[in-house]
């Protein structure tokens, strides 16, 4: 694939969501396994697994937004489809990753790094750049994966964390070259919402399946209207204000590597790892709606919750220079929420939740839609 140039926006191609079904089931794979995960080691272990994957469709999103035209051809399309080969690979081999299927899933993984490095190096102004975050993740976090596939389980994991941390840090650390790269402002926006809708989607699933099982009696119900009033209000605070003014940064900042890589790897990453968080903490509730939450599962609705609204920020601050104050106070109420969520029935929580949220996205639509100035909190950090 090669640079493409154009007047018109790139769009998302068909090839493109037929590769984002992988990493729907990716997604599902690391839900289901932190619903059963049991404690924070284990859910550690599994936001782990998440990591690589990640990153490795922001790698495919990020090579497709500088192939433009090219994506859509044959030649394209056929290394999108061996790329989602990849990561099924991996997705597969979530559940068993720390035993039996670690080498599949280190394979994968530098199946999937080895294909995005040679499409990288393929395109114009990076065929010179010897260090840059592709080859990082490929000759350093490739080994390390394949390394910790060999070694017994408990040194795995330490492995495994300095090779997720090596690529998760390579594109904040190694900033020169790569920030002279520019990006088709239509085309990433809009792939990053659709990883938005489908971590959305997890949520719909997880709440979905159960409530097809169980009986609904008033408890239940009510529980299961509040998880979807929590989805509408997580579509709702991400589409409404959050995605347009991703997008009108990236469009208008001098230097809109910083945006790809702050908001929309870093900032997104947040998004989805909480809204998983989220799946998990309504599917939970919605089995005990009026038993107090006493597991790391069944606790994980309001941090995720608070993570979500802590996300954006992050991301208004590397945007703007500023946090809005109505997310930083509902992600402070969540926190709030959390230390006591154990003394409270789980419906009381979705309800508290939902409450936070629908404050939230309530007094931002009222200031803007009444000309009101926004609420914004300063900080000192460095843009």
């Amino acid at each position: 694939m090669t640079s493409g140039a154009g007047l018109s926006e790139q769009r998302v191609t068909w090839a493109e969501l037929f590769v984002d079904l992988v990493w729907v089931f990716a997604v599902t794979q690391i839900a289901a396994t932190l619903a059963d995960a049991a404690g924070i080691g284990d859910a550690a272990k599994t936001v782990l697994l998440f990591l690589p994957l990640w990153w490795g469709w922001v790698g495919l999103t990020i090579v497709g937004n500088a192939a433009g035209a090219a994506l859509d051809t044959t030649r394209g399309r056929l290394i999108l489809f061996a790329l989602a080969g990849c990561g099924l690979s991996m997705a597969i081999a979530i559940p068993h990753a720390y035993s039996s299927r670690a080498p599949l899933y280190a394979g994968g993984y530098c199946a999937l790094r080895l294909l995005l490095w040679m499409v990288r190096h393929g395109q114009a102004g990076f065929r010179d750049i010897r260090v840059e975050p592709f080859a990082v993740s490929l000759f350093i976090a490739g080994p390390l994966f394949v390394l910790g596939a060999l070694t017994p389980a408990g040194v795995r994991v330490a492995v495994w964390t300095v090779a997720v941390a090596v690529e998760v840090l390579a594109p904040a650390v190694l900033t020169r070259r790569p920030a002279e790269a520019s990006f088709e402002t239509a085309h990433l926006p809009e792939r990053l919402g659709l990883f938005l809708i489908i971590a959305i989607g997890e949520t719909v699933v997880a709440v979905g399946s159960n409530a097809t099982t169980i009986t609904l009696d008033p408890a239940t119900a009510i529980t299961f209207g509040l998880c979807f009033a929590i989805m509408t209000l997580l579509w709702w605070s991400y589409f409404h204000y959050g995605a347009p003014a991703a997008r009108h940064s990236l469009r208008t900042d001098p230097v809109q590597a910083r945006i790809a890589r702050d908001v929309f790897s870093y900032a997104h990453l947040v998004y989805v790892v909480a809204i998983i968080c989220i799946a998990v903490g309504m599917k939970k509730a919605l089995l005990h709606p009026l038993d107090a939450p006493h597991t790391l599962t069944e606790l994980l609705l309001a941090p995720g919750a608070g993570l979500f609204l802590a996300g954006f920020c992050y991301a208004r601050q590397r945007m703007f220079g500023a946090i809005g104050l109505p997310r930083f106070l509902g992600a402070a109420a969540c926190a709030a929420l959390t230390a006591v969520a154990s003394l409270l029935p789980q419906v009381a929580v979705a309800a508290l939740v939902t409450a936070v949220l629908v404050t939230v996205n309530g007094v931002e639509a009222w200031r803007v839609e009444t000309g009101r100035p926004l609420l914004l909190l300063t900080v000192p950090w460095r843009r």
